[in-house]
């Protein structure tokens, strides 16, 4: 039994609501079931909780690019987990373009992020993610898993060199991207960081853009699969839609 002296610093660090959840999981009291439907970018950072009780499918990236896709395919998900006993389903996305506007469960309740960019998952919050818009708001930021689908600038441009001669890829790539102006890899402390590094820098080069890196967190991660739902998460009773204005406290 750990002592009053090992609790307390652990009380201080990470407040109680935090330190509750983490006791309880180890502990073996809390035996709910979660089934978490998540994009493929974020597959590395969710599974580090993996956890008994916590199952996943994770969807392809593509359907960042075509929201109007979204909402049949999540839904698809949702629909099939009506056949087992989870106790909450999570949808590990932002509001996306509004591509998970309308989807809905009628068995479970679902959890979502209360954010409008996944990139603000990977940051820790959304506070976070608002501070690092302000002060950099020409950002485009990559992570481990946006560098693995290949949808850093450069992963883009080569699709486009498939439709296009190179000249016409290259302009326009470079007149989607002309407003930005710092290209950011957001630091997960993945295996092989100096491979995701390279990459990034590769992108910054052929852009012309400023290139630094940032300190990602997990925190969003972990406080989403332990349960620990706070003003970040919104909570769907069962039968209730994702609306935007679900999105609007932030």
């Amino acid at each position: 039994m750990n002592s009053a002296s090992n609790i307390l610093p652990a009380l201080e660090k990470e407040g109680w609501n935090k330190f509750l959840g983490r006791l309880l999981i180890a502990g073996g009291m809390v035996n709910t079931k979660y089934f978490v439907i998540a994009c493929n970018i974020m597959r590395d950072e969710l599974l580090r909780f993996q956890a008994n009780g916590i199952s996943f499918v994770f969807l392809e990236q593509s359907l960042h690019r075509t929201p109007q896709k979204m909402k049949p395919i999540i839904q698809e998900e949702i629909d099939k987990a009506t056949e087992q006993d989870w106790d909450y389903i999570i949808l590990s996305y932002g509001l996306c373009s509004n591509g998970i506007v309308g989807v809905r469960s009628n068995r479970h309740p679902i959890i979502i992020p209360r954010v409008h960019d996944c990139i603000a998952l990977f940051l820790g919050s959304w506070d976070r993610y608002v501070e690092e818009h302000k002060e950099q708001p020409g950002t485009y930021y990559l992570t481990k898993g946006w560098i693995e689908e290949g949808k850093s600038p450069v992963g883009i441009y080569k699709e486009y060199c498939q439709r296009y001669d190179k000249e016409t890829a290259e302009w326009v790539i470079r007149e989607e991207l002309k407003n930005y102006t710092r290209i950011a890899l957001v630091d997960m402390g993945a295996d092989s960081a100096e491979t995701y590094r390279e990459h990034a820098k590769e992108n910054a080069r052929f852009l012309h853009l400023r290139y630094e890196e940032i300190k990602g967190s997990l925190e969003f991660f972990e406080k989403m699969l332990e349960g620990l739902w706070d003003k970040d998460f919104i909570i769907l009773n069962p039968g209730e839609e994702v609306t935007q204005e679900h999105f609007f406290t932030l």
